[in-house]
């Protein structure tokens, strides 16, 4: 059966569920009993040192002695020790009486008797009637401590599912109507006179009741006591409370297994259980004896008369507060406190060797060392999780259906108690081994005790002795009003207008006939008389009704003042409430309205928010494609600045070379014009020097590898003048007239006679280029964000198919591609860069992009100063003496500091 249902607010949750855990936590506590011996002369294993703990001493026929060849003694302590003198009383004042305590105040507790077969587990709890055991004396202290404050009968009413309903005393009298004395009238079943001359027999066998009542119970509460008897038999549930069906040709069925459940407050109970309702002891002793008459007992070699099952006898009490009048319960099944007390009697462990059983016995002995090791492996499992909390481990309470019923407890729901009975025999150590071992872990085993459970619901203490006088006084003015009227006869209605019978027969047939007249005389004093006690009787009432009358008169002036204060008081609340109700309606619509707008801010913020994450993960993800752009056209760059370098090393020796060769042709000639001076010896003229007029500039290219001056047309034709897609700059020198080259150049003085040679117009080159766009199918891949220059130049794309975002589809139908990418250049200008590229099909059936082609759009502010290469030209040297391998390393420095950036060929797949 479950333990107690915790209510809101009233009893106190489960450990780690209470936000405030002041419940306190205490050990399970286990209590030996030492059972008196057969023999009082026979060998024992077991010996009480004090009131505390015991000492267990093999014998030489243990097993513990065969293996070792050693008799050992170990000492083993409990909570208290009950040597075989200790009365049942007063085991129970120390083991059950503070449990009956608890479940007065609302709280739970279990108690076990555990030990081997023929240890004194069953006499321990039930015993006998004149010296009763835990479990009668269990039901005395409960009856004399709410014997004065039990509710009618079926006012609680279990619900089939663990709980309990309310009824009121109407509905609960229609009940025991239904239940008790209808059924009475019906004719018996078979064998139902035999039962109830056995349950006669429990009440005539002299039962000694225990005295002991429970101090301190609330008196405003009313009680109400539910028990059920149940056994575990071969690991099945069955209700031994259960009404059979009858069959006349089979008899009565055998019983079914019944299942467990969990309720609302996942508390384990047993699923349509017999719950029966008992006013007394008497009633819950043919309840017990009821079930006793069922439950599986057998005979073994140990014990005649051997429990086969474990039985779990539930007292449930309920209990709820009175109402404010202290006379009816409260119709509220929130405000229901169910404590529940379990009295469990296990079955005995036993050892097939000494029993000798065979077929079901052997069975059932199975099935009963399987339960209790399965309850000894739960509580193992349950210390070495509370000695290490880190690393909890489940405790498989559903491998057996005692520590399923009862995990609740075991968890921290209520008080757990143990007693362990030992039979002393020398012949029953080894298995009493094994009960002391299992008595030292349980008194490891740290469990929750619930707090008190108090009605706080603001009603007065001590209405129910309030309501109680109440009545006594009702009912005296009562007593005292009717004895009144039997004494004296009340006036008004009771009396009858009436003069009386009709006159006498009034003829005289003498005038001395006087008797005639002395009746008349009689008759009419008596009429009188009647006549007058009547008007006594009229004017009292016609008095009477007069105050009463003037009384109602001014009752009803009074209250038809009153009315009309009410009447203006509620006319002017009226109106009050009338301007309240507008403004309540005024301020509802607000509210709707101020609810609709929030609902809309809600749903417009989540979108936002979502089209806020797209954007973020667009710009992180095109954040880093451009990180990755960069450094890998930075790593492209650096390698064609390795290059570059290379290629201007080189284009710097073949210039040397060709200057070197032309010196030693100009020397040559040189000396063969100063022969040809000397040999015919002409007169000296005086030598003039006449200053180069300044050449036009000339429109350089540059191209990696050569390095060349355009200034003739025969230098032109030599160079090879780059068409206008080309990317050459060509550096431009200047040698004067009659300059050897070379390092003999600085030792020979200048000729006398030099000639100015006259100096070529450089080839003009065009300034501007058109966009190389063609009518070829492109696709202009524009990232979202571009921004339009507006520069002079714009590529043309006839044909194109413009996309923000690059997909493989995209490719199929393009044969040319064009991206376009906008940085910041290194004077600080905004620039917009466009890489085209062909679009070529690959052997794997998708397409590549091949760059072949960069252009750079800047925008710049117009100026008077003329554009000029950044190589030297001859005018820079007009006037003086220059060496030409000064002149070429100025240029070769001039083009490294101010070169431009290459064009590198780039390959991406798509």
């Amino acid at each position: 059966m479950p333990p107690m249902r915790p209510q809101r607010g009233k009893t106190p949750k489960k450990r780690g569920k209470s936000p405030n855990n002041t419940d306190v936590v205490e050990p399970v506590e286990v209590y030996c009993r030492v059972r008196p011996l057969d023999n009082p002369s026979g060998n024992v294993c077991l010996k009480v040192v004090n009131p505390e703990a015991v000492n267990l001493i093999s014998t030489e026929s243990s097993l513990a002695f065969a293996r070792t060849g050693q008799l050992k003694e170990v000492q083993y302590k409990f909570q208290q020790v009950f040597d075989e003198v200790t009365s049942q009383k007063t085991i129970f004042d120390h083991v059950a009486l503070p449990l009956v305590d608890d479940l007065v105040h609302g709280k739970n507790g279990l108690l076990f008797t555990y030990g081997i077969t023929s240890s004194g587990k069953t006499y321990t709890m039930t015993g006998t009637p004149q010296d009763q055991g835990i479990l009668p004396r269990c039901l005395d202290v409960l009856f004399n401590t709410i014997g004065g404050f039990q509710s009618k009968k079926y006012v609680f009413k279990p619900d089939r599912m663990n709980g309990f309903d309310v009824q009121t005393e109407a509905d609960a009298m229609m009940e025991r109507q239904r239940r008790d004395i209808l059924p009475a009238l019906t004719p018996k079943t078979p064998g139902s006179g035999r039962q109830k001359k056995e349950f006669e027999f429990v009440r005539d066998t002299g039962r000694l009741a225990d005295p002991t009542c429970v101090s301190d119970i609330d008196e405003d509460n009313t009680y109400a006591v539910f028990v059920s008897y149940i056994e575990i038999y071969n690991n099945y549930v069955y209700d031994l409370l259960e009404e059979l069906p009858y069959d006349n040709i089979t008899g009565y069925k055998p019983p079914q297994s019944k299942i467990l459940r969990n309720d609302s407050y996942e508390n384990m109970y047993v699923m349509s259980c017999t719950e029966v309702e008992v006013k007394s002891p008497e009633e819950a002793f043919e309840v017990l004896f009821k079930g006793q008459k069922r439950r599986k007992v057998a005979h073994t070699c140990l014990n005649a008369e051997s429990s086969r099952s474990h039985s779990i006898f539930n007292i449930r009490l309920v209990q709820a507060p009175l109402d404010s009048c202290g006379q009816e319960v409260i119709q509220d099944s929130d405000k229901i406190c169910v404590s529940q007390l379990s009295l469990v009697d296990l079955a005995g462990s036993e050892r097939t060797n000494r029993t000798k059983n065979q077929g079901d016995r052997l069975k059932e002995a199975s099935n009963i060392n399987q339960t209790l090791m399965a309850l000894r492996n739960c509580l193992e499992l349950l210390r070495e999780n509370q000695k290490s909390p880190g690393n909890p481990r489940m405790v498989p309470y559903r491998d057996s259906k005692l520590t399923h019923l009862f995990k609740n407890y075991f968890d921290g729901d209520g008080r757990v108690r143990m007693v362990i009975c030992v039979n002393p025999k020398a012949e029953e150590y080894d298995e009493t081994v094994h009960v002391m071992k299992f008595a030292e872990i349980s008194q490891e085993i740290m469990v929750q005790r619930s707090q008190q459970v108090k009605f706080d619901l603001g009603f007065t203490p001590g209405r129910r002795r309030l309501g109680e006088k109440i009545r006594e006084e009702q009912l005296r003015e009562a007593e005292k009003i009717k004895i009144e009227q039997d004494i004296v006869p009340p006036p008004g209605p009771c009396m009858v207008y009436d003069l009386g019978p009709e006159f006498p027969n009034l003829q005289m047939v003498d005038y001395t006939d006087s008797a005639t007249l002395i009746n008349l005389i009689a008759f009419l004093a008596e009429r009188d008389s009647k006549r007058q006690a009547l008007a006594a009787d009229f004017e009292t009432k016609w008095s009477n009704f007069r105050g009463r009358l003037v009384g109602f008169e001014r009752d009803y002036e009074q209250l038809q003042e009153r009315n009309e204060e009410l009447e203006n008081q509620m006319k002017r609340q009226g109106s009050s409430s009338t301007k309240f109700e507008s403004r309540c309606r005024s301020l509802e619509a607000r509210l709707a309205d101020v609810q609709a707008q929030l609902d809309d801010a809600h749903r417009m913020r989540r979108e936002y928010e979502a089209k806020l994450g797209d954007k973020d993960l667009k710009l992180l993800q095109e954040k880093h494609e451009k990180e990755r752009l960069r450094d890998n056209f930075k790593q492209r760059l650096e390698m064609n600045n390795i290059h570059w370098e290379d290629n201007l090393d080189k284009e710097k020796r073949k210039i040397e070379q060709q200057l070197g060769a032309q010196l030693e042709e100009k020397e040559k000639r040189f000396n063969m014009m100063k022969e040809v001076l000397e040999t015919d010896t002409p007169t000296a003229r005086p030598r003039t020097f006449k200053t180069p007029a300044p050449a036009p500039k000339t429109r350089t290219y540059t191209t990696p590898g050569m390095i060349q001056s355009a200034r003739s047309e025969s230098d032109v034709s030599s160079v090879g003048l780059p068409t206008p897609r080309s990317r050459t700059n060509t550096v431009s020198t200047v040698k004067p007239w009659g300059y050897g080259g070379g390092k003999s150049a600085t030792k020979r003085p200048p000729p006398k006679t030099p000639v100015a040679t006259p100096r070529a117009i450089p080839q003009y080159s065009l300034r501007h280029r058109r966009s190389r766009s063609n009518n070829e199918t492109w696709l202009d891949h524009r990232p979202q964000g571009s921004l339009d220059l507006d520069t002079v130049l714009q590529p043309t794309l006839k044909k194109k198919k413009s996309v923000s975002k690059l997909e493989q589809k995209d490719t199929k139908t393009a044969t040319k591609y064009m991206l376009t990418h906008q940085d910041v250049g290194s004077d600080g200008e905004f620039q917009t860069k466009y890489f085209k590229g062909d679009v070529l099909p690959t052997a794997g059936g998708g397409t590549q992009v091949v760059f072949n082609d960069v252009e750079v759009h800047k925008q710049r502010e117009p100026g008077t100063r003329k554009r000029r290469s950044s190589c030297p030209q001859p005018s820079d040297f007009d006037g003086e003496w220059t060496d030409p391998e000064e002149r070429c390393a100025i240029a070769i420095e001039g083009h490294r500091r101010k070169r431009s950036k290459p064009s590198p060929e780039l390959v991406s797949h798509v």
